[in-house]
C-alpha cells in the first residue's frame, strides 16, 4: 500500500495547509490505470508523481499573481513542447 509516512514525510501538508491532503486518492487513481499486482512500483511511483502535480496546482491556484502564472505557464508549454520533440 502506498505508503503515508513517504508523504508525511515531506511535511507538504503540514506547512502549506492549502494543499489537499489526498495521498490514498492519488493511488487509488492509479490502481484504475494499473490494477496488475506486478504493477505495484508504478503504481507507488504514479501516485507521487499525481500528489505532487496536485501540490503545485494548489500553489498555482492559491498564491500566484498573474504574471507569475503567466511566466510558469509558459515555462510549462516550453516542457511540454520539448518533451514532444524528444519523443519524436
Amino acid at each position: 500500500m502506498f505508503k503515508q509516512r513517504s508523504w508525511k514525510s515531506t511535511g507538504l501538508a503540514e506547512n502549506l495547509n492549502f494543499v489537499r491532503d489526498r495521498p490514498l486518492e492519488c493511488l487509488l487513481w492509479t490502481m484504475g490505470v494499473m490494477f496488475q499486482p506486478q504493477f505495484g512500483y508504478f503504481r507507488r511511483t504514479i501516485a507521487k508523481f499525481v500528489a505532487l502535480i496536485t501540490v503545485i496546482d494548489d500553489i498555482y491556484d492559491v498564491y500566484g499573481t498573474l504574471d507569475e502564472l503567466e511566466c510558469f505557464t509558459n515555462a510549462v508549454e516550453r516542457f511540454v513542447t520539448s518533451m514532444r520533440l524528444c519523443l519524436e
